[in-house]
C-alpha cells in the first residue's frame, strides 16, 4: 500500500514527532501516565497492536513482561501512532510515530521503500516478516547531537554515546533484487544495506 514517497514522507515525520514525548495518554475516557503499571495500561487501552521486546529470550505468555518492551497502539488513520516505553512494568515514556493506518490496509513493499527512520511496526505492517532476524542486543553506539538553526532548520552537531537494542533483519525481494540487510536499533531503522542476490521462492 505505502508508495516509496510515501513511506520516506512517513520516516520523516516520525523522527520529527518522536522527540515530541508525552507523560500521559488518552484511552477513551481514561488516561494513562508515565509510571502506570502495566497491567493499568492493559486496562485502559487494551492490549497493543504492536509488543516489541528489548531482550532476548523473550516471555514465555503474554502476561510475563520483560525487562523493557515497547507497545504501539494504532488507533486509526485520524490519530497519532502511540508508542508506548515500559521499563521492569512501569511506563517511562510516551512517543509518536506518525499518524495511524487501517489494520487491514493492503500490503505491498518494494526493495527500496525501507527507510532509514521507519519503525519496526510500520515495517512489519508494509513489508512482512523478514527472510531472516538477528538478535544483537544492547550495544554502544553513537547518536547525532543536532541544533535547531534559524528558519526551522537542524543540523547534526558532534555526537553522543548511548545504549540501544539491535537488530539485523534481510528482506528478500526476488532474484532480481538484493537483499536488504536492515539494522533496527531500538524499534526504529537505522540503516540498509545490500546483501547477496536474492532468490525466488520455491
Amino acid at each position: 500500500m505505502f508508495a516509496r514517497p510515501l513511506l520516506a514522507a512517513i520516516a520523516m515525520l516520525a523522527v520529527g514527532s518522536v522527540a515530541q514525548a508525552g507523560d500521559s495518554i488518552r484511552c477513551g475516557s481514561r488516561i494513562v501516565s508515565v509510571e502506570a503499571r502495566a497491567a493499568d495500561i492493559l486496562a485502559a487501552c487494551g492490549a497493543p497492536d504492536f509488543r516489541d521486546v528489548y531482550s532476548y529470550p523473550g516471555p514465555a505468555s503474554a502476561s510475563e513482561i520483560a525487562d523493557s518492551e515497547q507497545w504501539t497502539y494504532n488507533f486509526g488513520r485520524n490519530q497519532l501512532l502511540q508508542v508506548l516505553k515500559l521499563r521492569n512494568g512501569r511506563l517511562v515514556d510516551i512517543q509518536t510515530d506518525g499518524y495511524g493506518f487501517p489494520p487491514d490496509s493492503s500490503r505491498s513493499c518494494a526493495s527500496n521503500d525501507i527507510v532509514d527512520g521507519l519503525s519496526k511496526y510500520r515495517l512489519i505492517a508494509s513489508c512482512g516478516e523478514p527472510l531472516t532476524r538477528r538478535t544483537i542486543g544492547y550495544v554502544n553506539a553513537l547518536k547525532p547531537r543536532y541544533q535547531r538553526r534559524h528558519g526551522g532548520f537542524t543540523t547534526s552537531r558532534g555526537h553522543y554515546p548511548v545504549e540501544v537494542f539491535r537488530e539485523e533483519w534481510v528482506y528478500n525481494f526476488g532474484s532480481n533484487r538484493f537483499l536488504r540487510v536492515v539494522t533496527i536499533e531500538d524499534g526504529v531503522v537505522s540503516s540498509v544495506e545490500n546483501g547477496e542476490r536474492g532468490f525466488n521462492p520455491r
